[in-house]
Formats: C-alpha cells, sequence, structure tokens
C-alpha cells in the first residue's frame, strides 16, 4: 500500500470509530508509530479536523463529515457475503437491520459497483440452516445492549432434555458463534458462577432496570476455556479418491484442516469435539476407508459395530 493509499485508509479508520489509538493504527498497516504521527500530521495539514494526542488517541471533531466514500470491488463483494450469512446464521430482525445499514452502503456507492453486486447476488447462496427461525426477535441485539448498559437480564430457558423451562438472573459478558449456534456467556447470579447458554434455547427474554454488580473479564478469556473444555481432538484417516464424493461437505462440518494425496489415496486431517459423533459419521464410508489415528477413535468405531442388532 502507497503512502496516498494509506494516509485515505487512515481517515477511514478515525470516521469509522469514536478514539483510534496510534497504536491500533501502527497494528494496521504495519508501519511504526513515528510514521503514524508523520501521517496524522498530513492529515491536519490537509485540513481534516483532528482532536487528541499521540498519548491517548486521536477522533474527528464532532460534526465533521467527508462526502460518501468510494468503495473497492472487494469490498462491495464482502458486503454481500457477509449479508447473506447475517440472513441465515441471526434472527429475523438483526437481518432486517443489516439490510437497512446495507442499503444505506448501497445507496452512496458508483452505478458500476451496484450493478456488479445485482450482478453476483444471483451467484451467491447460503443453503437453508433453519436455525435463523429458532432465535426470537431482535435477542441478539437485546442481549449486546444489555452488556452496553451494563444490566441485568432475566431470561426464560430450556433446559437440554427440551423438557423444562427455568427462571435465570444473568450479568451477560458476551455472545460468540461455534459451529451451527450462537451462545451466551453469563454471570449467573444466585450461584455467582459463569455459565455459557445456547441462545436458541432461550425463549424469552428481559432488560431488566438494575445494574450489573461488577466487572467481568474479556471474552476471549471465556471463549479459550470453552474450546479448552471441548477438548479438540486431532484425526487422521485415509479414503479411496474415487470415494471422497461420499463425505460431501459434512467433513467440514467435523473439523476438516487439511488433505493431502498419497497414492490412490487422500489423508484428511481433523479436529473434532466428540470421538463418538465422528466415529457414527465415519461408518457411512467406512468400507472405503482407514483410521491412522487415533486409536480411541478405531476402539470407539468397533464398540458400535459391536453394538449393531441386524
Amino acid at each position: 500500500m502507497n503512502r496516498i493509499d494509506r494516509i485515505s485508509a487512515i481517515l477511514i479508520q478515525l470516521q469509522s470509530y469514536s478514539l483510534v489509538k496510534a497504536q491500533q493504527i501502527s497494528e494496521r498497516f504495519n508501519i511504526s508509530i513515528r510514521t503514524v504521527y508523520r501521517d496524522i500530521r498530513t492529515l491536519e495539514e490537509a485540513g481534516i479536523p483532528i482532536i487528541g494526542n499521540p498519548g491517548i488517541g486521536y477522533s474527528l471533531a464532532e460534526g465533521f463529515k467527508l462526502s460518501p466514500l468510494m468503495f473497492t470491488q472487494k469490498e462491495a463483494l464482502s458486503f454481500l457475503i457477509a449479508e447473506k450469512l447475517v440472513h441465515e446464521l441471526t434472527d429475523s430482525n438483526s437481518n432486517e437491520h443489516y439490510k437497512s445499514g446495507i442499503e444505506k452502503i448501497r445507496s452512496v456507492m458508483r452505478f458500476a459497483d451496484k450493478n456488479m453486486l445485482e450482478t453476483m447476488e444471483k451467484c451467491m447462496s447460503v443453503l437453508d440452516t433453519y436455525k435463523s427461525s429458532t432465535y426470537k426477535p431482535d435477542i441478539l441485539l437485546l442481549i449486546l445492549q444489555s452488556i452496553y448498559q451494563k444490566r441485568i437480564i432475566e431470561i426464560s430457558y430450556l433446559g437440554s432434555n427440551a423438557l423444562s423451562v427455568s427462571e435465570r438472573k444473568i450479568e451477560a459478558v458476551g455472545i460468540f458463534f461455534s459451529r451451527t449456534n450462537w451462545y451466551l456467556i453469563g454471570f449467573y447470579l444466585p450461584k455467582e458462577i459463569y455459565l455459557t447458554f445456547r441462545i436458541d434455547r432461550i425463549q424469552k427474554m428481559h432488560i431488566l432496570n438494575e445494574l450489573q454488580s461488577r466487572e467481568h473479564p474479556p471474552l476471549e478469556k471465556f471463549i479459550r476455556e470453552f474450546y479448552d473444555k471441548e477438548k479438540l481432538h486431532e484425526i487422521v484417516i485415509r479414503i479411496e479418491k474415487n470415494k471422497t464424493s461420499i463425505m460431501n461437505d459434512d467433513k467440514y462440518y467435523y473439523g476438516l484442516t487439511s488433505e493431502k494425496e498419497i497414492g490412490d489415496m487422500f489423508e484428511l486431517h481433523f479436529l473434532t469435539f466428540s470421538i463418538s459423533k465422528f466415529a457414527h459419521w465415519y461408518l457411512s464410508f467406512a468400507d472405503s476407508a482407514t483410521i491412522i489415528r487415533p486409536d480411541s477413535l478405531k476402539y470407539e468405531v468397533k464398540n458400535i459395530i459391536n453394538n449393531i442388532s441386524i
């Protein structure tokens, strides 16, 4: 990226956030802090009203506006990809809010870019997972709102047995998406412990007027613990080249990380959450494949076969 493009990108970054630190600019563009200071000074000399200092951060003066920004073709296509994913993987109201925002973005695009998006939209799709219909309207936005306002929420939560619903008072910490579900990490007040809740099991939710009682650790800490608890298992199998179509796209769901050719076979590496679930899937093409490791998968497959009644 040349200096002119970088300075333009820094201006866009300043427009996008209420405060941007010099270190953030340095890391994003892989430049030194001294270069950041020079670029900020260049923007100021060009008449851009920048408020702040190197020790705190920078922001644009309130009320300052630029004429509509032009998007690159790759940036415009990335909006389209995100729109498809938001439609399928969030609740209905979040999808409508996103559509409204995207329409505003499209309104400032050049005619050629709008035409390109309309053409490419017909060439892109996300297969139905039917997950979006299981989330209550606005549930994701309401959770995020409660976090920003530091207010307690009360949820009606459907248990894992799908038979009982319990009321929970929670201080929400954050939300994350894993595999096919959104999850809420929250501090459960009656027992004063952190718990993870599947958001599609939340039947009702209310933001209360009560403020959260404490500062919580960052979301990243809980996500690391979540994956540690899940104990990812490394699996290596080989399958005949002409039989790989049997696996279809399910291989990505079961954690495919890499594959390579070895003679007339493909060797596939997986990181998976459940040996048992993987073993049941493996049986659908076991007559054309070989387990390289781990032994625990071999044992699980043999155990399933031994328990089959015909």
